[in-house]
């Protein structure tokens, strides 16, 4: 049987093989789990990994790291493939002001996250990881560990994942959470506010998600393979050319994560319009997407798992109230803005929230107390801004405050 215990122990293209998708499994296994209205899903691939990583297993570290980075690839360019054809029409109508919202969102998250990481003299790798365990955005998560592998960087390299792991769960209950509050604070009447949603199309996005859905048009149901391949290499070359900005003393690349979200976004936009067959299946991208995530998952539970219960005893655990502020103020600030100085409503700032956060979980729940997708036209015109302005600012706030 020694054969068996070197498979789990003896680093090689099996052991990684065995580990990872065990990991995947259980992890997905464990995603079965609700507690009320609230499921982390996938997350718990992570959770699995620390475990894992926590009792001792490791991969080759040559692999893990191609195993996460192309994961992660796949991740983004799916979502890329998604939000393509929408993403420059979000912006039409009143779909600007719905994004402009959902863009003070984000810049308040960091701005909150820099605040709070100064006057506690946290870490910057753990409040990065903070801030995007507790915005529910893992693609920003791996852009920022990619930024900070190509500064060069390895000290603290797996404090993004631990703070990640730590802010999350809380982080999906407080999208929720802000919701539930709103709607309070706005003494909401589901029926009256159903009316309030009808007559002020334009404002809630009504007619933008009209005309978008108007010009789409039958497509077949073969995937294009090329298409997926060619925009993956072409996302790579542009992720890793180097970019001189005015103020920044190294220079910056888009990154990994940037690089595909930015090609897969102009090629099923433009891809149409010039004649070139950029068509994958919705079941295909699904696939695609959840194989990505999975793998960059349980990757980074692993590496994240090594010292993980020693640095939530050594004070980590501080990291879970600081995310739940991170995640609470900018949606609760941003949400009074939505409601009493552009009059939105109440329907329109659940989507919004939801969208901005990137958090499925959220719209879910908005879809519950509703009893119907009212929300769902917010969150789909300001997901793919709120997911590359995500991404994007993760690469920033790393060079800023790493270096």
């Amino acid at each position: 049987m020694n054969w068996i215990t070197a498979l789990f122990t003896e680093h090689g293209v099996a052991n990684a093989l065995v580990v990872i998708t065990l990991i995947v499994a259980v992890g997905l296994t464990l995603s079965k789990i609700k507690l009320g209205k609230v499921n982390l899903g996938v997350t718990w691939i992570i959770f699995a990994g620390i475990a894992a990583g926590q009792l001792g297993l490791s991969i080759d570290p040559m692999i893990a790291g191609f195993v996460k980075e192309f994961g992660l690839i796949l991740f983004i360019y799916s979502i890329g493939i998604e939000v393509g054809p929408k993403f420059f029409s979000a912006f039409k109508s009143g779909g600007l002001l719905l994004n402009g919202l959902a863009a003070l969102i984000v810049v308040l998250g960091c701005a909150t996250m820099l605040a709070i990481g100064a006057l506690t003299g946290t870490r910057p790798e753990a409040m990065v990881g903070v801030l995007y365990g507790a915005v529910t955005n893992t693609p920003g998560l791996g852009a920022a560990q990619q930024a900070y592998a190509d500064l060069g960087l390895t000290g603290g390299s797996e404090l993004f994942a631990q703070g990640y792991a730590l802010a999350y769960p809380l982080g999906v209950v407080g999208i929720i959470l802000s919701i539930m509050l709103l709607k309070a604070l706005f003494r909401i009447d589901i029926e009256k506010e159903n009316a309030l949603y009808l007559q002020n199309a334009a404002r809630n996005g009504i007619e933008l998600q009209r005309a978008i859905a108007a010009r789409q048009k039958p497509v077949s149901h073969q995937p294009n393979l090329f298409f997926i391949f060619i925009g993956i290499a072409l996302g790579v070359v542009v992720g890793v050319a180097p970019m001189k900005l005015p103020g920044i003393s190294v220079p910056v690349k888009i990154g990994l994560a940037g690089g595909p979200l930015i090609v897969s976004i102009l090629l099923t936009y433009f891809g149409p319009r010039l004649h070139i067959n950029t068509h994958t299946t919705e079941s295909a991208n699904l696939m695609l997407r959840q194989v990505g995530i999975s793998l960059f998952m349980a990757v980074v539970g692993l590496g994240a798992g090594q010292g993980f219960v020693q640095t939530v005893i050594g004070g980590g655990w501080v990291w879970v109230l600081l995310g739940v502020v991170i995640t609470m103020v900018p949606l609760l600030v941003v949400g009074a803005i939505a409601r009493w100085l552009c009059h939105l409503s109440y329907f329109t700032i659940a989507g919004l929230i939801s969208g901005a956060t990137t958090d499925p979980p959220a719209l879910a729940y908005a879809a519950d107390l509703f009893g119907g997708s009212q929300a769902n036209i917010a969150y789909t015109t300001v997901y793919p801004l709120s997911m590359f302005l995500r991404v994007l600012a993760a690469q920033l706030l790393v060079i800023l405050t790493c270096v």
